[in-house]
């Protein structure tokens, strides 16, 4: 007929991860509310950025963390939030909130987290090449309305797989 119940069980288990996940995205939270930034490391990952695009063959100027694009020096400013910390906050905080030993939590992150900080890399890198090719206009619609949400599915489905490898040891140990 219709579906089970969740058990009540299931039901703790599931308001305790949430209840753990909002405790660990409090630093998230605070970081956003008092505007903190890592000036540094905006202008490290700015960088990082001019250099493959110059490596690319196109023009880029540097200034801290401005990249001036093309012969007009079209500005784009490196936020902070562009080097991935949200992402990869997230990632952690996920995974931390999430049933399984630290031990296997720690080893699954220090695998994941530089795959999340490349594929942001990746992300400022696309944007920044399509605006070269198409114009400089479709770079924030292109990172605002497909890049962003992208890395938000890419934050779901890689939590989804320490899900899933925590679920088979689980089912294992039946």
């Amino acid at each position: 007929m219709g579906k089970k119940l969740p058990k009540q069980k299931d039901l703790k288990k599931v308001l305790w991860f949430f209840i753990k996940l909002n405790l660990f995205l409090i630093p998230f939270y605070a970081v956003i509310y008092f505007d903190l930034k890592y000036e540094p490391a905006q202008i490290a990952f700015a960088t990082l950025v001019s250099f493959f695009i110059s490596l690319i063959g196109f023009k880029v100027i540097q200034d801290g963390f401005i990249l001036y694009l093309g012969n007009n020096n079209f500005p784009i400013d490196i936020s902070f939030d562009c080097i991935g910390w949200k992402s990869s906050y997230s990632l952690i905080a996920l995974v931390a909130a999430s049933p399984g030993s630290i031990k296997k939590k720690l080893i699954f992150l220090l695998k994941w987290i530089p795959m999340m900080l490349l594929l942001n890399f990746l992300r400022v890198l696309i944007a920044i090449i399509v605006g070269f090719l198409f114009g400089f206009n479709y770079i924030m619609p292109l990172h605002d309305y497909f890049l962003q949400p992208l890395m938000i599915f890419v934050v779901l489905f890689i939590w989804m797989i320490y899900i899933n490898s925590e679920e088979k040891i689980y089912r294992s140990k039946k």
